[in-house]
């Protein structure tokens, strides 16, 4: 009797192992690669993440960090993997804030009981840069529209014959300094918020590898948009204007100094009231 028990026992834990084990098998085999588009990035550019699993697990998504240099937390984000196994994520950056170290990041990926990382450089904080575009999809005098972020700011910009290497606040100067790689006579419409450039009733001043040019500038709500012309070879525009977005540092530095005075004059006074009148 004992005998035809434990044989019923044996073929029913037969029949139901594919369905409690599969899932913890799948896991166990489970393939999980993952990479950047490029090996290394400029601050302010936006950094692309692709992955790929060979066994997908129902209602389970990829869990993805990235990690600064000093080993900060800088983005944690879950991600939908698609039915083939794919799955991508483009990851906002800034210059300055989280994303203010310059050197190596590290992105980590874990799916199901799998885990896999990734490299890349990024990057110093004060120089924005631009991924160039593929030479198929450039043509002579075709307008690039595209967009850069500083701190949390995004600058929607467009631009002819040319491409955007840096973009970098001068807070001595009140100025916006924007190197560039030129092909040929062309012209850049940039949109900057006032929160990141400003200027008075006068107006910018623009200069273009040190000289003056005419250019063009309208205010609309919060935004100033500026079209600025150059010619083939030239290697900087700088807009001047009144107030400029200052380094993250700078913006640090005067909070900890007003923390600083805040706490002696309250010790100061403190010290007042609980010495002894002799």
């Amino acid at each position: 009797m004992k005998s035809k028990e434990v044989s019923i026992l044996v073929i029913a834990s037969l029949i139901l192992l594919p369905f409690l084990g599969g899932e913890s098998i799948a896991q166990s085999n489970q393939v999980l690669t993952v990479t950047t588009e490029k090996e290394s990035y400029a601050a302010g550019e936006p950094i692309e993440v692709f992955g790929l699993v060979d066994i997908r697990l129902e209602g389970v998504e990829a869990l993805i960090r990235v990690v600064s240099p000093v080993g900060n937390m800088v983005n944690v984000d879950q991600i939908t993997v698609d039915t083939d196994g794919s799955f991508s994520k483009t990851i906002s950056t800034s210059i300055g804030g989280l994303w203010k170290e310059t050197g190596t990041y590290t992105i980590m990926v874990n799916y199901g009981e799998n885990s896999t990382q990734v490299q890349f450089e990024y990057g110093g904080m004060m120089s924005a840069g631009v991924q160039a575009t593929p030479e198929f999809a450039m043509e002579e005098n075709e307008k690039m529209s595209q967009t850069i972020m500083i701190e949390d700011h995004s600058l929607d910009y467009e631009l002819t014959c040319a491409e955007i290497q840096s973009m970098t606040p001068d807070t001595e100067m009140k100025s916006m300094i924007i190197a560039i790689k030129t092909d040929c006579d062309g012209e850049l419409t940039i949109t900057l918020p006032k929160d990141v450039i400003d200027t008075d009733e006068n107006g910018f001043f623009v200069l273009v590898d040190g000289d003056e040019t005419n250019h063009k500038a309208s205010s609309v709500g919060d935004f100033w948009t500026l079209t600025i012309p150059f010619s083939y070879g030239s290697e900087e525009i700088e807009i001047i204007g009144t107030f400029v977005i200052p380094e993250f540092g700078t913006v640090a530095g005067l909070v900890l100094i007003l923390a600083i005075t805040s706490i002696i004059i309250i010790s100061a006074k403190n010290k007042q009231i609980f010495i002894p009148k002799m």
